[in-house]
C-alpha cells in the first residue's frame, strides 16, 4: 500500500509506504518518538520506537518534515534534479516527448474542459444515455454484424472500426491527461506502456496520489465519460442508416467494438478506470495486489486504516470474481445469440 507523498512547491515525488504514511500521519511537533510508537500499536501497526526513529530520519532526509541540515543530501539533490522526468524513466514505458519527438507526440494533446462542473455535468449525462442506448440496441447490433453480405464487408467494417476505436482510445487518455493538467498543476503525458509483448496506450500522471479525494474522481472518470460519449457517433449512424446498408453494418462493428472496450474499462479486472475508481475511493494503490495479499493472509490490515478501506480491499476479490462471471455469461449470450 503505496502513497504519494510531495513537498509544497517541489515538482518531486516520492512514494512511501503504510508504515511510513502512517508515522508521518502522527508527526504533529509534539509527539514523542515513543508516544508515536504507542499511537501506532494501539491502530493495529506494532513498530518499536527504534523503527519509528529510523522513519522519522528518513522522512527528514527527503524533506518531508522540518530537518536541521543546511545542505541537502546527494540523494535528495538527483531527485530533485530528475523531478521534471518523471514515469518517462520507468521500465516498459516509452514517452515519446523524452525521446525527442515532442513536435509529433500524442503528449501534447489534452481535454481539460471537463474540469468545469457544467461541461462534465452535461458529458455525464449524455455517458449515461449513451450506455443505457448501447445495452438495449446490443442485441440487433450483434444480430447484423454476425450476418455479413460478405467476407469483404466483414473485415473492412472491422478494420474501420478498430481504427475508430484507437482514435476514441487516444481522446479517452487525452482527457485523463488534460483534467490532471488541470487540477494537479503537474506534467503528464500520453505514452505506450508494454504489457508483456502487446504495446498499449496509456497516460502517465505522476502525482495523482497528492490531489483530493474528488479531484482524483474527477481524473479517473473523465476517460470513461469521454469514451461513451464519442460512442453516440457510431450509434447515431446505426439507427439512422438504411436497414442492409454497408454504413448500418460498419456502424455496427464500430458500435460492437466500442461497447467491448468500453466495458472491459469500466470493469473490475486489474488496471482498468473500474478499478482506478475503486482505488481512489479506498485511497489505495494497486488494490488487486493488497486484496489477494489480505486474502491470503500474506499481509494484515492495520486498524487504524479507515473502516470503508478495509471493506473495500476485502470485497474487491468478490468484485473481480462478479465481473469474470459477468463477462463470461455476456459471451455465452451473445454465441448463442449469434447462432440463431
Amino acid at each position: 500500500m503505496l502513497t504519494d507523498a510531495s513537498v509544497q512547491g517541489q515538482q518531486r515525488i516520492l512514494r512511501i509506504g503504510l508504515r511510513e504514511r502512517m508515522v508521518l500521519d502522527l508527526v504533529n511537533g509534539s509527539r514523542t518518538v515513543s508516544e508515536i510508537s504507542e499511537e501506532l500499536a494501539g491502530q493495529g501497526m506494532p513498530l518499536p520506537p527504534q523503527a519509528v526513529a529510523g522513519v522519522l530520519h528518513k522522512l527528514m532526509m527527503f524533506g518531508m518534515i522540518d530537518r536541521p541540515f543546511t545542505v541537502a543530501a546527494a540523494a535528495v539533490d538527483v531527485l530533485d534534479s530528475r523531478a521534471h522526468i518523471g514515469s518517462t524513466t520507468r521500465t516498459g514505458v516509452w514517452a515519446p516527448a523524452a525521446n525527442g519527438f515532442s513536435r509529433f507526440a500524442p503528449t501534447r494533446w489534452s481535454i481539460d474542459a471537463l474540469t468545469t462542473t457544467p461541461v462534465l455535468g452535461i458529458a455525464l449525462a449524455l455517458a449515461v444515455a449513451s450506455a443505457v442506448v448501447m445495452v438495449i440496441a446490443a442485441p440487433s447490433v450483434l444480430l447484423t454484424v454476425v450476418h455479413p453480405q460478405s467476407a469483404a464487408w466483414f473485415v473492412t467494417a472491422f478494420l474501420v472500426a478498430i481504427v475508430w476505436n484507437i482514435g476514441v482510445t487516444v481522446v479517452h487518455e487525452a482527457a485523463h491527461v488534460g483534467t490532471f493538467r488541470a487540477l494537479a498543476g503537474r506534467p503528464a503525458h500520453l505514452s505506450i506502456t508494454r504489457f508483456g509483448i502487446i504495446p498499449m496506450l496509456n497516460t502517465q500522471l505522476d502525482g495523482l496520489g497528492l490531489l483530493s479525494r474528488s479531484r482524483r474522481a474527477r481524473v479517473v472518470a473523465v476517460g470513461p465519460i469521454v469514451s461513451l460519449c464519442l460512442a453516440l457517433v457510431p450509434l447515431s449512424l446505426f439507427f439512422f442508416a438504411p436497414e442492409g446498408s454497408f454504413l448500418r453494418y460498419i456502424s455496427g462493428a464500430a458500435v460492437l467494438v466500442d461497447l467491448i472496450v468500453i466495458a472491459l474499462a469500466v470493469s473490475f479486472f486489474p488496471n482498468t478506470d473500474g478499478t482506478r475508481f475503486l482505488e481512489v475511493l479506498s485511497s489505495v494503490d494497486q488494490l488487486q495486489s493488497v486484496a489477494f495479499l489480505t486474502l491470503l493472509r500474506r499481509r494484515k490490515l492495520p486498524r487504524g486504516l479507515p473502516r470503508f478501506t478495509r471493506i473495500l480491499v476485502r470485497v474487491y476479490p468478490v468484485l473481480l470474481a462478479g465481473t469474470v462471471i459477468s463477462f463470461l455469461l455476456a459471451s455465452v449470450w451473445a454465441i448463442r445469440l449469434a447462432l440463431l
